[in-house]
């Protein structure tokens, strides 16, 4: 009764409750537009006092930003006179910008001399050297000469490295700037770079969190068409859609959060929840009133949104629980996700009964006595429940099989996140292609190496085996470029006689002394010689392909450097990155059993029998076994964004379910039949259990369109997993009540 005088309260202050509902969707746009912000910097994906992200932002802060633009210029000539007058108009535009810690090129490479006991630095370019000086300068520094100009002499490198910023915002501006300097500068050049690659990942998702929206839209107008009883509950069903996720983006804007990888499938998870809600509730409503022709308008709405209230309650318990177990995540990204969409369900769960008994009481019923649904629903459901019928046993074999090798492949299937996947495809893409093809590597490393004895690091000894290490780096083919302070020491030995290939100068105090700093772009050394440094380049690898690599670089210094006595640190962006993809993993295992918990209990509590609840949970685990199956059959990884596919599908796969038993135990309870209870149950649901599905599988699907790869795989991903929780409830279940009746 509570809730029929809710919905009384509803009819009698209607206009003033749309009037409310206008200003919210106004509000809430308004706030979108004007604080909307993007951001997938790398803190999203893990704890703010996580060791080896903090480790991270040490080195950052201590020796040197290694978000770098890379810059690639063509040329005819790399070091004629003119392109070199070009490659310093470039550093005169960006030497002293505010965000720039340094900049690198051919036109102020240094290369050292020796003299007076002390190391100085000169240009290796300089207007008064003749070519031969400087390409043999170039030839005995090849490590450095790499870096500058490409194999072919067709391209120099600009490189930027820049200061860390500490708001997405500023980041954005920056890029914007840059670029702008660099193309009124240099005609043809093509840019890359992490800070540029992270750029344009955050333009992607704004651009398509809008293309989401708008296509969602447009694809369940033209699904209501044919899902709904009537065309008239159209205008109604997209209102339904329009006020939770401007409400809830207004919301989440407003409290200073970003859209992210993650985040950014919100407004299209609340449009498809939403019309699945309205579509369960305006099947009710119509089979009601077709039944009771004779009540009146109000009457026939209160009674039908009684009657819906039950099984979508618990659906949407169900459903938010995925999201919910999200929150249970450490990871902020997870943490935004599931917050905000745990909210937004709770919205659209209310929104939808409010509008509803607002938008039915519109209705006009004499011009709404026959169905215009253009898919015969009713029969391909009693098709469907006559053959699970006569082959319970085969579809319980099927369904026992599909666990079987869903378990196998879920050991099978391989943790890793491909950086590239989640860029889409352009101009961005395309330049660091093409990159990466020339310099062999786009991502720089940076290893340092430090002692447990406090012995000198300079020494001929260490240095020795610093450049054995070296060498076995540079034989690595997914390593490229690797430089250190043994490239200084070749070069100086090879022009420097009088340094008599180091035996009676000491090394560290010619560099103690040396007061003159060569260009910080690399660094080759602590400035208190605690460490000494390499830096290697890479290219963008997924992490499969990256911790290998990473600890093949471990093994190889140990084979060079006692294990007691010396120790490697390696920095940067990518060993942090090759952790992603495990410690997501760790965080969603937990969600998935927090999700399956609670949704057991919610089961239970709404059947109220042990043993109906875990055989109506068995089909809800076979769509997630199916998807394991094809996971493991294409070849898809375990990454960042599929990662919350079993908690979030989970809830989803159990709406059906609820559904389904709802109107079994309403049969039960009459003294009917096991068997001709689920026949019944499926014939009164049928029509709205392959709406929503079908609702839910072309919503995701629209995912799916995305040109970032992961996040377009999650959403294949999500509708096939969808459709197999519709089989799995249609075929599976009902085969499981008649057998074990």
């Amino acid at each position: 009764m509570k809730f029929q005088q809710i919905i009384q309260f509803v009819f009698d202050y209607k206009r003033s409750i749309s009037l409310l509902l206008v200003l919210a969707v106004l509000i809430g746009s308004v706030q979108t537009l004007r604080h909307i912000t993007v951001d997938n910097s790398l803190g999203i994906w893990f704890l703010e006092d996580n060791a080896d992200y903090k480790e991270y932002l040490a080195f950052q802060d201590e020796q040197g930003s290694d978000e770098v633009v890379i810059v690639m210029i063509p040329t005819d000539d790399p070091i004629a006179k003119v392109h070199i007058d070009q490659l310093k108009q470039l550093h005169a535009k960006t030497d002293d910008l505010p965000y720039v810690k340094t900049t690198f090129s051919l036109a102020n490479a240094k290369y050292p001399i020796y003299s007076n006991r002390k190391i100085y630095y000169r240009n290796i370019y300089q207007d008064n050297r003749n070519r031969e000086s400087i390409t043999s300068l170039l030839e005995d520094l090849p490590a450095l000469s790499n870096q500058l100009i490409s194999a072919d002499q067709r391209f120099t490198f600009f490189y930027l490295q820049l200061i860390p910023a500490d708001k997405i915002e500023k980041r954005s501006e920056i890029i914007a700037h840059i670029r702008h300097l660099i193309e009124t500068t240099v005609d043809n050049s093509h840019i890359s770079g992490a800070p540029v690659l992270g750029e344009a990942f955050n333009k992607t998702i704004y651009d398509e969190s809008i293309f989401f929206a708008g296509l969602s839209i447009f694809v369940i107008m033209g699904l209501l068409l044919f899902l709904l009883p009537h065309w008239h509950y159209i205008p109604i069903a997209l209102i339904s859609i329009i006020v939770p996720v401007t409400i809830t983006f207004g919301l989440m804007t407003s409290m200073g959060y970003s859209l992210n990888l993650i985040s950014m499938l919100i407004p299209t998870i609340l449009m498809i929840y939403s019309v699945s809600d309205f579509i369960h509730i305006a099947n009710i409503f119509h089979h009601h009133r077709k039944e009771q022709p004779n009540q009146t308008n109000a009457e026939q709405v209160k009674i039908a949104l009684q009657k819906s209230l039950k099984p979508c309650f618990y659906t949407t318990l169900t459903t938010i629980t995925g999201y919910l177990a999200l929150v249970l995540s450490p990871l902020p990204a997870f943490k935004i996700m599931g917050l905000f969409t745990f909210i937004g369900l709770l919205i659209a769960f209310c929104m939808v009964y409010v509008i509803s008994a607002i938008g039915f009481t519109f209705l006009d019923n004499r011009s709404m006595n026959a169905d215009v649904r253009k898919i015969n629903i009713a029969e391909i459901t009693r098709r469907v429940n006559g053959w699970t019928t006569h082959h319970t046993s085969t579809v319980l074999g099927i369904g026992v099989l599909v666990f079987i090798f869903g378990t196998i492949s879920l050991f099978s299937i391989e943790v890793s996140t491909n950086s590239l996947d989640l860029l889409g495809k352009g101009a961005v893409k395309d330049d660091l292609e093409l990159i990466e093809e020339t310099l062999e590597g786009s991502i720089r490393l940076q290893l340092n190496i430090s002692n447990t004895d406090q012995a000198s690091l300079l020494s001929r000894d260490v240095l020795l085996k610093l450049k054995r290490f070296q060498k076995t780096l540079d034989e690595n083919p997914m390593i490229a470029h690797p430089i250190s302070i043994v490239d200084f020491q070749t070069f100086l030995e090879d022009r420097m006689s009088s340094l008599s290939k180091f035996n009676s100068v000491n090394f560290e105090t010619i560099f103690a002394n040396n007061k003159q700093p060569s260009n910080p772009f690399f660094s080759l050394m602590g400035q208190d010689l605690s460490y000494v440094a390499m830096n290697i380049n890479i290219k963008e690898l997924p992490t499969r392909a990256l911790k290998p690599l990473l600890r093949s670089i471990q093994t190889d210094f140990k084979a060079h450097f006692p294990e007691e006595a010396y120790q490697l640190k390696i920095h940067g962006f990518s060993p942090i990155f090759a952790k992603i993809s495990t410690f997501i993993l760790q965080t969603q295992f937990r969600s998935f059993g927090a999700a399956f918990f609670i949704s057991f209990c919610i089961l239970f509590y709404f059947i109220g029998q042990f043993k109906m609840s875990l055989l109506a949970l068995i089909p809800n685990l076979l769509p997630l076994f199916s998807a394991f199956i094809v996971m493991y059959l294409l070849g898809i990884h375990l990454e960042a964004a599929n990662a919350m596919l079993a908690p979030i599908m989970l809830g989803v796969a159990m709406d059906d379910t609820i559904h389904l038993i709802n109107k079994f135990k309403h049969y039960k309870n009459k003294n009917v039949s096991t068997t001709e209870s689920i026949d019944k149950a499926l014939e009164y649901t049928g029509g709205a259990l392959f709406s929503t599905t079908i609702s839910l599988v072309c919503g995701f699907l629209i995912v799916g369109l995305s040109g970032v790869a992961s996040v377009s795989t999650f959403g294949c991903l999500c509708a096939f997993t969808i459709l197999a929780a519709l089989l799995a409830d249609v075929c599976f279940l009902p085969a499981l009540l008649k057998w074990f009746k």
